[in-house]
């Protein structure tokens, strides 16, 4: 009997066996559960910096296999483990830890900078409050640890080459310093050889401006009076612009000044000063000038041209004559040769000498860069022939207003004053 009641029991339990299971099953997917921790893990394990999630008593609950490298410990001995004695072997909380702050506040803190747990490098550390826990007792964070070594050096080498351009800096100051030094001195000096004003000549008034676009330039001009009747004008442009160019025109004028002591013929004096430039300028530079003498006696020009701009004589009447004489560049040929002419005027006749930086001018209104050129800038001496001597420089000026100057310019403007002596 009491077999046979026992094999009724097993058979009704197989009976609802599955029903038992059915029902734990569904109320109970352990399989699901396990899964689900698995896949969490490697999630957590598919992050390349150290995690762990720490509870608000600084114990260790879960990490990842990133964070497991980083403490040199085996996943046992890192669970429920001290985060502050994993990481910083201590027995007490790290004093920057921001775990509380964070939970309290339910905002994520993080720490900038702190020193690597290997000992070399840094770290920053971020904190982020999370409603998953591990139990119903505490509540927890995700601790972040981000390797910021790399960062760090190159932040280092960063703030080195920055230092290093500072005083690389500091150096091109104190040179570019020097070298305004330099030049403010060089200018002085130039000034100090160029006339500076015109002389007072008894039968010509003379009016002049002369323009550097940089602190020395190319440009030079000089008066030289041989007698109380006998007045040598010169201009002259040396090659190129700054310091080369002022060294050429300074070179220029003391090879003048040395050659003018006494009169000689205007192409002599060229030929001179061809033969100084030869002897001590070896770069290629050489001078564009224009030297004339003029006899107020006899109200005569006599000149000569070394590939300089030409000088213009016009008359009263408003009618031009070009002081055009044959000569190359001084300073590129051995032995040329200047030709030299001679020229009458009367009074009120005005001459004007030049150099190419007041008419190679671009007007700054034009969108098409419009040059002056020549031609045009003479036409505007012409058209200045009645407006009162002492103020057509000025009206030049005003004229070439709406122009870009790149280059020196020098401009000389002389009237006759007195009438031909009839002795």
């Amino acid at each position: 009997m009491n077999q046979a009641v026992l094999f009724i029991f097993i058979g009704a339990f197989l009976v609802i066996l599955p029903g038992i299971l059915f029902f734990f099953y569904r109320r109970y997917p352990f399989h699901l559960i396990y899964k689900s921790k698995t896949d969490l893990q490697e999630m957590l394990d598919g992050i390349e910096d150290p995690l762990a999630v720490i509870t608000d008593e600084y114990i260790v609950r879960r990490t990842n296999k990133a964070y497991i490298t980083l403490v040199s410990k085996d996943f046992s001995d890192v669970i429920g483990q001290k985060c502050f004695t994993l990481l910083r072997k201590r027995a007490s909380p790290c004093e920057d830890c921001l775990l509380k702050k964070s939970m309290d506040s339910k905002t994520i803190q993080k720490i900038e900078r702190a020193a690597h747990p290997c000992g070399s490098g840094a770290v920053s550390i971020s904190f982020s409050p999370t409603r998953f826990s591990i139990d119903n007792e505490h509540s927890c964070i995700i601790e972040h640890i981000r390797d910021i070594s790399l960062l760090e050096e190159l932040k280092n080498n960063l703030e080195k080459k920055n230092r290093t351009l500072a005083g690389t800096m500091k150096n091109l100051k104190a040179a570019q310093q020097n070298i305004r030094e330099e030049l403010r001195l060089a200018r002085l000096i130039q000034q100090s050889i160029l006339p500076k004003q015109a002389p007072s000549v008894s039968g010509l008034k003379i009016s002049l401006t002369y323009h550097p676009i940089t602190d020395v330039g190319g440009d030079i001009y000089d008066f030289i009076r041989f007698s109380p009747t006998r007045l040598g004008v010169f201009v002259g442009d040396a090659s190129g612009h700054g310091l080369a160019a002022a060294f050429v025109a300074t070179i220029s004028k003391m090879s003048l000044y040395n050659h003018s002591k006494s009169e000689m013929p205007v192409c002599d004096l060229l030929s001179h000063i061809n033969n100084d430039l030869l002897n001590n300028i070896h770069t290629g530079h050489y001078l564009t000038c224009f030297w004339g003498i003029f006899d107020l006696e006899k109200n005569t020009l006599t000149f000569s041209r070394a590939g300089h701009p030409i000088p213009v004589l016009i008359k009263k009447d408003g009618s031009l004559i070009p002081l055009k004489t044959a000569g190359t560049f001084i300073g590129l040929i051995t032995d040329t040769q200047f030709e030299h002419q001679t020229i009458s005027f009367e009074k009120g006749d005005r001459f004007y000498i030049f150099t190419d930086g007041i008419y190679e001018v671009l007007e700054s209104n034009n969108s098409e860069d419009t040059l002056l050129g020549y031609d045009r800038f003479v036409d505007m001496l012409i058209e200045c022939r009645n407006y009162p001597f002492g103020k057509v420089i000025s009206t030049i000026q005003s004229k070439l207003k709406s122009y870009t100057y790149e280059d020196d310019y020098t401009l000389i403007a002389l009237e006759s004053t007195a009438n031909k002596s009839q002795g």
